[in-house]
C-alpha cells in the first residue's frame, strides 16, 4: 500500500519575448514574475530547512530497513523503497518491502499509508525477492518494481497509498519468462504506458538475458510491443550479468538499457515496438570488455547531444576507483572521451547544465564513507563541488541513490548498516533551467560554471542539442531584479549562438533565451520560466 499527493495540472503559457531589452520595452516586470522562495545556498551545502541540519534518519520500532531507490514528487515530497519493516525480516520464506513518504521538510508524511509507510509482503521461497525500482506517474500514482518468488513484479498504488485496483484489479502484475525474473528499472512514456527492464536467469543454461516488458495504463501487457508485450534478449558472450540494470526513453520513443557484470559493460537500444535498433551497435547492442572494469553499468544518463554515460568501478592495482564510459548515439564507445578518475562509482543523475552527479562509497576497509562527486561534460572532475560532510552517525553509511528535483536541491538516500535504518540528506546544487511553455520539449539549462545544455526535441525538433561552455555575467536592468546572462557561440560547420538570461536566487524565476543552431530545425526558439536545478526542465504548475 502507498500514498502520494496528486500532481497539479500544468497549464500552457503564452510565449514570451526573446530578448531582455525587448521584454523590458514591452513592460514585463521581472520582479512580479520572480517571487522570493528558498534562499540560495552554495553548491554542496546541506539544506537547514530539511530534517535536522539537512539530515533525516528513520526511527521505526523495527529497524530492518534497506533502501533501494528514492524519487521526488512534484510537490517536493520524497519517496523511498527498499526491504524491511517486517516483524521477523530474517525469516526465510517471506520478506517485506517498505515504501516511505517524507514531507518536503523531512518528516514522515502521516497522511501516507500508516504513519508514513506502506508495507508490501513478498514470499521468496528461497528465490530472489526484492523491491528495486520506484517511479511517480504524472497523476501522482506510484510504481514499484522488483521480483517475487522468481517472477518479475510490478505494483501500482494510488495517491493515498492504497493498491490501484484499476491496475490488474489488485494493483499487482507478475511476469514469468521462463527463469528467475526480476525488474530493476522503470521508464514512463508520455502516453501513460510503462516500460520495465530487468533480467532473466536461466538455471539450465546458466545464462542471464535482458528482459523488457511494456504495460498499458490498466496494467495489461502491451501486445504491440515485442512478443505479447515482452522482449527477451540473451547475450551469450557475457553469460552472468547480461541483464538490464537501468532503462531510459529517448524523445523519439526508442528505449535504451544498460547493465552487464564483471569485466563486461552492456548498452542496448530498442525501437518503440521492441525490436533491436539496427542503427545501434551490433544489431542493437554494444558489449564492451574494458581493462580493469569491475562491474556492469551502475548508472545511465542520456546527454542532450545524444550520447550516453555509464558509471563503473575500475580496479587500478590494489585500489578500486570509479569512472564513466561514454558511447556515441550510434552505440560505439566514444574513444575521444576523457574518462574521469573518480573516488566512487554508483548511480548517476543529470543536472540541466549537462554536468552529472555521481553517488557512491569509497572502496576498501570500513569505515566506507559515502561521497558525492560531479563530472563536467568534458569528463573532468568538478573540483569546485565541495560537499559538506554528510554524517548520519554510523561507520558504514552506504550512499545508494540520489534524485534531483527542482528547487536547487538534490536528495541522497543512504543505508545505515549498523542500525539498518534509512538516511536522507538534502544538498544544494543550483542550475538555471528555462523551458519553452509552447513546446516543453525545448529547454536550456546553465550554471555559474558556464556549462550549458540545450534540447530542441518535441514538435519539429531533432531530439539532440548542444552541450558546451559559455561565459556568464551579472545583469541588473534598472528597476528589475538581478540576473545572470549566458553568452556562447561555436564555429562551423555546426555553428551556434546562445544568449540566455535568468533571475537568480528563486525557485520560481523568470528568464528567456535565443538559441540559433545551423543545420537543425527549429533554428531559433525562445524560452521562459526559470526553475533552479530541474534536470527535466518542466514548466512550473500555475504558469
Amino acid at each position: 500500500m502507498i500514498r502520494s499527493s496528486l500532481v497539479p495540472r500544468i497549464p500552457r503559457v503564452p510565449r514570451v519575448p526573446r530578448t531582455l531589452p525587448f521584454a523590458i520595452a514591452c513592460g514585463l516586470s521581472l520582479a512580479a514574475l520572480a517571487p522570493s522562495a528558498l534562499a540560495k545556498l552554495p553548491d554542496g551545502a546541506l539544506d537547514p530547512a530539511f530534517g535536522r541540519r539537512g539530515l533525516v534518519v528513520t526511527d521505526f520500532p523495527v529497524n530492518d530497513d534497506f533502501v533501494r531507490a528514492v524519487a521526488i514528487q512534484a510537490d517536493g515530497k520524497i519517496l523511498t523503497i527498499g526491504e524491511g519493516g517486517g516483524a521477523d525480516p530474517l525469516q526465510r520464506d517471506y520478506l517485506h518491502c517498505r515504501l516511505l513518504r517524507f514531507g518536503a521538510d523531512g518528516k514522515l508524511d502521516a497522511g501516507f499509508g500508516v504513519g508514513g509507510e506502506v508495507r508490501i509482503e513478498l514470499r521468496s521461497d528461497a528465490k530472489p525477492a526484492a523491491c528495486r525500482a520506484l517511479a511517480v506517474q504524472a497523476d501522482g500514482r506510484i510504481l514499484v518494481a522488483g521480483g517475487n518468488q522468481g517472477d518479475a513484479l510490478l505494483l501500482r498504488f494510488l495517491a493515498d497509498g492504497k493498491p490501484d485496483r484499476r491496475f490488474s484489479r489488485d494493483g499487482v502484475q507478475t511476469l514469468d519468462v521462463g527463469g528467475l525474473d526480476e525488474f530493476y528499472g522503470l521508464a514512463q512514456q508520455a502516453d501513460g504506458r510503462i516500460v520495465a527492464a530487468g533480467k532473466r536467469f536461466d538455471a539450465d543454461s546458466g545464462q542471464d538475458a535482458v528482459v523488457l516488458a511494456r504495460y498499458r495504463s490498466d496494467g495489461s501487457l502491451d501486445p504491440g510491443f515485442g512478443r505479447k508485450g515482452v522482449v527477451v534478449t540473451p547475450h551469450p558472450e557475457q553469460a552472468l550479468g547480461a541483464g538490464a540494470q537501468h532503462v531510459l526513453l529517448q524523445s523519439d520513443g526508442k528505449i535504451v538499457v544498460a547493465g552487464g557484470g564483471g569485466r563486461w559493460n552492456l548498452i542496448a537500444r530498442y525501437l518503440a515496438d521492441g525490436r533491436p535498433d539496427p542503427g545501434f551497435g551490433d544489431n542493437g547492442s554494444t558489449v564492451d570488455r574494458i581493462t580493469g572494469l569491475n562491474a556492469g553499468a551502475q548508472g545511465l544518463v542520456l546527454q542532450t547531444d545524444g550520447k550516453f554515460l555509464t558509471s563503473h568501478p575500475i580496479v587500478a592495482g590494489s585500489d578500486v576507483r570509479g569512472t564513466l564510459l561514454r558511447h556515441n548515439a550510434d552505440g560505439r564507445l566514444d574513444t575521444t572521451y576523457h574518462r574521469p578518475d573518480l573516488d566512487i562509482s554508483g548511480r548517476l543523475a543529470p543536472q540541466s547544465d549537462g554536468r552529472v552527479l555521481v553517488v557512491g562509497n569509497l572502496a576498501g576497509a570500513a569505515p566506507k564513507p559515502g561521497r558525492l562527486q560531479r563530472v563536467n561534460p568534458d569528463g573532468s572532475v568538478d573540483t569546485s563541488f565541495a560537499v559538506a560532510p554528510i554524517d548520519f552517525g554510523g561507520n558504514d553509511d552506504y550512499f545508494i541513490d540520489l534524485a534531483v528535483p527542482g528547487g536547487g536541491r538534490m536528495v541522497v538516500a543512504a543505508w545505515l548498516s549498523e542500525e539498518n535504518r534509512i538516511g536522507l540528506a538534502r544538498v544544494a546544487a543550483t542550475t538555471y533551467c528555462l523551458a519553452d511553455p509552447v513546446n516543453p520539449g525545448r529547454w536550456i539549462g546553465f550554471s555559474e560554471s558556464g556549462w550549458f545544455a540545450t534540447i530542441d526535441s518535441g514538435i519539429g525538433g531533432s531530439g539532440q542539442g548542444l552541450l558546451a561552455k559559455g561565459r556568464l555575467r551579472s545583469v541588473q536592468p534598472q528597476g528589475q531584479p538581478a540576473g545572470r546572462a549566458l553568452s556562447a557561440g561555436g564555429p562551423a560547420p555546426a555553428a551556434y549562438r546562445v544568449d540566455a538570461f535568468a533571475v537568480t536566487g528563486d525557485v520560481r524565476g523568470f528568464g528567456f533565451a535565443n538559441v540559433s543552431k545551423r543545420g537543425s530545425a527549429p533554428a531559433q526558439y525562445g524560452l521562459v520560466d526559470a526553475r533552479m536545478n530541474d534536470p527535466a526542465c518542466k514548466i512550473l504548475p500555475g504558469r
